[in-house]
């Protein structure tokens, strides 16, 4: 699946890694955005009489095993242009994310909490990876696509194929990223807003600077017997 990771322009060291390296960084999901991120309520039968603490305290465990990369299902969302892409002067990086991949998930919205159902046998992991993967309602513009890893990087199968970048980049960056992007191949587009939203627009591949004067080598100067024919 086609999903998007946005920087900022003051992240572009960032955006390399992804590009050259063909990896997603996977961050510590207790130090994103959210504070509500990985919270948790357990319920449970009232005539339970069963002690659910061991299994709280596997799904806390499994937990803190993963890492978290987000991204969107879509670059067409003025507000993650703002949020996330320094107001259209950054760039989003469109990556190629396996179908089959179980640490692909694409978040569920709910509630303040994420809750877990502690009625009858619970899988720890399954319910870690349920609550990373769902957050507050109000978040729900993202449309996000997560991805959770034990490791800090998360491998690509296939390198990065489109890089968008915002119509308010500084013009060095955006000639730069052009140039880049064209030499490896890479399709690049700059955002144009219009009625209907924000379209991906083409750029045309840099144009040789004819203009620039490259010195012309000169044959070394030899001097002493070095220097005489024979």
């Amino acid at each position: 699946m086609k999903a998007y990771k946005f920087k900022g322009a003051h992240q572009i060291p960032h955006a390399f890694d992804i590009i050259f390296n063909n990896r997603l960084y996977c961050a510590d999901w207790s130090n994103l955005n959210d504070p509500m991120e990985g919270m948790f309520v357990t319920s449970r039968r009232a005539d339970s009489g069963e002690d659910y603490k061991d299994t709280v305290a596997n799904i806390i465990r499994e937990k803190k095993r993963l890492r978290v990369c987000s991204l969107s299902e879509a670059f067409d969302c003025h507000l993650l242009w703002s949020h996330y892409a320094s107001g259209f002067s950054g760039l989003a990086i469109e990556v190629e994310l396996p179908d089959d991949s179980p640490a692909v998930k694409k978040v569920s919205y709910r509630g303040v909490f994420a809750g877990v159902r502690l009625d009858g046998r619970v899988n720890p992991q399954r319910a870690a990876e349920e609550i990373l993967s769902s957050k507050y309602s109000e978040w729900q513009y993202e449309r996000e696509i997560r991805v959770l890893h034990p490791e800090a990087y998360f491998p690509l199968a296939a390198p990065v194929r489109r890089v968008i970048v915002g119509h308010r980049m500084e013009s060095a960056l955006f000639d730069a990223l052009n140039f880049m992007c064209h030499k490896k191949g890479i399709q690049f587009n700059r955002t144009g807003i219009g009625d209907e939203g924000i379209d991906a627009d083409h750029v045309e591949p840099p144009k040789e600077d004819s203009s620039v004067v490259r010195p012309t080598p000169q044959p070394r100067k030899t001097t002493g017997a070095a220097g005489r024919k024979r």
